[in-house]
Formats: structure tokens, sequence, C-alpha cells
């Protein structure tokens, strides 16, 4: 059998998003997405929950309801084979919901008007800042869950050393990590908000093919195998004293942490190893002030006025042109959660949160380097969730 969530976890997610509605002046969250389901009802099988302002949250389950109920600790789990038995329960309960919110930011149009229909006569706005911001900062059942995805990860990046080799390529290096991931316990499927955008397994890049920009939002994207998939790795052999990053996420019992590392076999160009030390540098800076109360975009700065001053300003977070306004991202049930360490961002950090920070330098034509931690917002500072050297990992080859 495999873990569940905990009672006691969703019914204190549940209040604090009736809290977050109460203040918002919504009657009701009307959610569906995949991963919002899993926070707030321990399940994703196929249904709707609805969460009152006030009173007791319904899970409406299509498919399957017997293992919705035996998955959820939520007392009102029914059955339903239509939406239009929603609109009837509530109906018979007499009561109805002035403005309810959807998942706005990531229901399609089509699904989102079907739905509308559930409640014709309330006004609809869009609930997912207040769904992700009560999901932002983890509880200690979710850090500790993070813990050991994070151990398992760096033990996994810390082995990749002696496989590297000149003439080994990157997909089949992807597929010995993966194939020991999995094997491990990891899920396979990482999931991300932001739409078209597709982490899969994570990449494994090397040499001028890890510096290709690609539609991905991701400082290092990657060649990829074909116009289908434009990112990640590739067919490319790795070589001899060029670098090699191996970005990969950790999944398990329902939650992400990522990881990167650069290896290279024999040293690296003196340009490619000064850069490296100018993105661990980089990490210094922002890690100094990660504490509550600290703001997400003050970080950013701090960051990027160690970067700016280095000889390859234009090389961060990605080939000049393609720079990425963030050096890192909240993670958890998906890759891309609150807060983001971006440009401008008014997030004020809490204790729980949890973000990746991935200062690189990208030089087309020549490769890219750099790092990447999970971190933990702790009461008077931050715990490294992937322990693991951060110097470049050198290879026997």
């Amino acid at each position: 059998m495999y873990k569940l969530t905990p009672a006691t976890e969703i019914h204190a997610r549940i209040a604090n998003l009736q809290a977050g509605l109460r203040a918002a002046h919504l009657g009701a969250a009307f959610l569906v997405q995949n991963a919002d389901l899993f926070y707030f009802t321990g399940s994703i099988q196929q249904g709707i929950l609805i969460v009152p302002a006030e009173g007791e949250p319904v899970y409406f389950v299509r498919r399957v309801f017997e293992r919705a109920v035996e998955e959820s600790p939520l007392s009102n789990v029914r059955r339903i084979t239509s939406p239009k038995e929603v609109t009837a329960y509530f109906a018979a309960m007499n009561v109805t919901f002035a403005a309810i919110g959807f998942e706005l930011d990531v229901l399609p149009v089509g699904t989102f008007l079907r739905f509308q229909q559930v409640f014709p006569g309330a006004k609809t706005e869009d609930v997912s800042p207040i769904v992700r911001g009560v999901r932002a900062a983890k509880s200690p059942h979710e850090a500790a869950t993070l813990r050991e995805n994070g151990k398992k990860l760096a033990a996994l990046l810390s082995g990749a050393r002696k496989r590297i080799r000149p003439g080994l390529t990157e997909m089949a290096l992807q597929g010995m990590l993966q194939g020991e991931a999995i094997g491990g316990g990891h899920s396979t499927i990482n999931r991300m908000r932001a739409f078209n955008q597709d982490p899969g397994l994570g990449c494994v890049i090397s040499g001028p093919d890890a510096a290709v920009p690609s539609y991905a939002d991701f400082p290092t994207a990657g060649r990829g195998l074909s116009p289908y998939v434009p990112a990640g790795q590739g067919e490319r052999a790795i070589r001899q004293n060029e670098p090699v990053i191996i970005d990969l996420m950790w999944a398990q019992d329902g939650y992400l942490v990522d990881m990167a590392r650069t290896y290279s076999v024999g040293p690296m160009r003196a340009k490619m190893e000064e850069a490296y030390g100018y993105a661990v540098a980089v990490l210094r800076a922002i890690e100094a002030g990660i504490r509550p109360g600290s703001v997400a975009g003050d970080l950013y700065a701090a960051g990027l006025a160690v970067a700016a001053a280095t000889p390859y300003a234009e090389n961060f977070m990605g080939p000049p042109g393609y720079n990425t306004k963030f050096i890192g991202h909240g993670i958890g049930i998906e890759v891309d959660e609150f807060p983001f360490v971006a440009k401008g961002s008014g997030t004020i950090l809490a204790q729980g949160m949890v973000f990746a920070l991935e200062p690189k330098f990208v030089f087309p034509g020549e490769g890219a380097v750099g790092l990447e931690n999970t971190c933990l917002v702790t009461a008077d500072g931050f715990e490294t969730l992937t322990p693991l050297d951060e110097n470049v990992l050198r290879c026997d080859g």
C-alpha cells in the first residue's frame, strides 16, 4: 500500500484555503486540476472538489469513486456521473454561491465554460493565486518527503561520476540514470503548471549542445532529439574537457525536488572553470539573504548583482538574448510553484517555502556551467535539501 496524505494535513489545507476564500469574498472554490486535487483531497481520481468558504468540502467523483474513498480522508466523497449532479446537490440543500473561484490559470477555455454552467448564477473569478499561495509553505510532513527525495537525488547525481565517459551519448547516460531512479522509487511523472512547458524527466546536456536555446523557459534547454522534443538530451557523444550538466528531478510520494551539477572528464577550459566559480558565488549571495521575511525579488537582485560584476554577465541564465528573468522557482507537487526568485517578485518568504536555485552561465557554441539546489526556508535561515559537493564533479572517464 502506498503512502496516503494524513487527514490532519488535508483538513489544515482546506482550512487555509477557506480563510483565503473569505478574505477574497469568494463563496467557494471549484477545483479539478490534478495537482490541486491531490493537495486538497489526497487523491487524483477524476472529479470536482467544491470547497465552500464556510462548511464542509465535497469531493464529487466520476471515476473512480472507490479509489477516491480509499485515498481521501474527506468525509463527504460522492459518486456522480455528470456535473449536473453537483448543481442538484447544492440546490437540494438550498445553497447558492454569489462568487466562485476557478483555476483559470490552467483550465482550458472549453472546460471552464462547461463547468461554469454548474453554478450559472455565480460570478466567476480566478482562485489560482489563493490556491498557489496556500500550497507555497510546506508543512513538516511535506518537508520530510522533500528531504527524503533530495537525499535520493543527491545520491543519484553523486553516482553519475562513475558512469560518465567520452563516447557515451547524452541519451544513454540519461537512460542509465532514469533507470536507476525508477528502481529507487521515482514515479516518472514531473508535473508543471505553466502552459506548454514540458519538464520531462530533466536533462543530460553537454558541450555546445547544452547552450542551444529552445522554447522552454529554462536557462539551459539543450538541443533535444527532434522538433517534437526540441530540448534536453540528444544523441551527442560526451567528450573530454567539456562541461556536462545533469539537471534532474526526483518525484516520489507526490513531491518533487530539483538539482543540477556540472561534470567533466578532465579539466574544462579556464573560461568554463572561472564561470562555474561565479555561479557558486551567485548561489552564496542569494543564500545569505534567505530567511522568513525576505523578499524574493531582493534575493534575485542580490544574485544578479554578483553575476553582473563578472566578465560573463551577458551569459547569465541563458545565452545572450535568451536570458531568463529568474534564478529560482518554487517546487513541491509541481515544478513551478510559489515563490519565484525572479525580477521584481514581491513574494515575502515564509517558513516552509521551498524553491530551487539554479545559477548558470551559458556560452553559445561552447557549453554551459552551473548548479542547482532545492532549499527549504527554516525559522532562521534555510536548509539545503539536495546535499552534494558543489565543486565541478570530475569523472575518471
